[in-house]
């Protein structure tokens, strides 16, 4: 592990970053040893029912799911907070670029300001370390109906999260019937949509 790691925030006034509960479950704190990667954080929104953070052919990736959220979610202030390394983590069920640390807190070393967190994020696609798709564009990879979100949400769901299929109804309310059928052929919590 590098001796410093990157966590992307929102917040400004973070005199120790704390841990929360993540969706596998876990009480732990990001980071990642990518700065790029740590800025990808930085976006307000509904996470991946907004975007695609991925690596493909070994590049970074942010794909736009739907029309303006990238202005929106990535069009405002954003900090990154450099942490101790030693103490964080991968493990198999992370995404790749993610570590994460079970400390309660960690005392950041430093602090980044960005005034804008989009132009950032197309600076360092100009430097050639992140590849950004608007929509409609999109890689292969992404189905353009977004429907690679049904299996993830109802994942998240069966793990204990009560609010994904309602919050992948609510941006995607096309769903509603596979989501359905796919809920009672699986056997799966039955759940109010």
């Amino acid at each position: 592990m590098k001796d410093i790691v990157y966590h992307g925030s929102l917040n400004g006034n973070i005199d120790s970053v704390k841990a929360h509960v993540s969706t596998h479950g876990k009480k732990c704190i990001y980071a990642t040893e990518n700065r790029t990667v740590a800025m990808l954080f930085m976006g307000e929104g509904k996470g991946d029912l907004d975007t695609v953070l991925a690596v493909d052919d070994e590049k970074l990736i942010l794909v736009e799911r739907r029309p303006g959220v990238l202005e929106d979610n990535y069009n405002h202030e954003g900090y990154i907070y450099e942490l101790p390394g030693k103490i964080f983590r991968h493990y198999d069920y992370l995404w790749r670029p993610e570590i994460i640390s079970f400390e309660e807190s960690i005392k950041p070393i430093r602090k980044t300001y960005y005034e804008n967190v989009l132009g950032a994020l197309e600076k360092e696609e100009k430097l050639g370390h992140l590849k950004i798709y608007h929509y409609p564009d999109r890689p292969s990879s992404i189905p353009f109906d977004n429907s690679d979100l049904i299996d993830k949400y109802i994942m998240f769901y069966n793990n204990g999260n009560d609010y994904a299929i309602s919050s992948l109804l609510e941006c995607y309310p096309e769903f509603r019937e596979e989501v359905q059928s796919r809920i009672k052929r699986d056997g799966e919590r039955k759940i109010k949509i």
